[in-house]
């Protein structure tokens, strides 16, 4: 089966610009290549056919980005978080983080 695949799933031959049959892989490669270059050129001049202006919001207020998390919310996501998923690469779970919350919060309150 997996060489049925591996047949199915190869490119044997390609065409070039002249009509001849490109078979080995250097070859292939390089026209898939060319192929590539061309249908992806990029125009010294784009021309622009939308208003950036109209699509993008100016803010203004942006000192709520800098504010620190406040107890609240962070206990809300931890109330919020799945119980079978783990947020780390550590392995707790959310069920662990809502069961030992009352004592582990104040560290992660610090460490936010």
């Amino acid at each position: 089966m997996a060489t049925i695949s591996f047949r199915r799933n190869s490119i044997p031959q390609l065409m070039n610009e002249q009509g001849t049959w490109v078979q080995d892989h250097d070859g292939k490669a390089g026209l898939l290549l060319n192929s590539f270059r061309n249908c992806m050129e990029i125009s010294s001049n784009p021309t622009m056919v939308f208003d950036l202006n109209s699509l993008i919001d100016t803010v203004t207020d942006l000192e709520v980005l800098a504010l620190c998390f406040q107890h609240e919310e962070i206990d809300l996501i931890i109330r919020r978080m799945p119980t079978d998923k783990a947020p780390g690469p550590d392995g707790f779970n959310g069920m662990f983080m809502k069961r030992c919350w009352s004592i582990i919060k104040n560290y992660f309150y610090a460490l936010l």
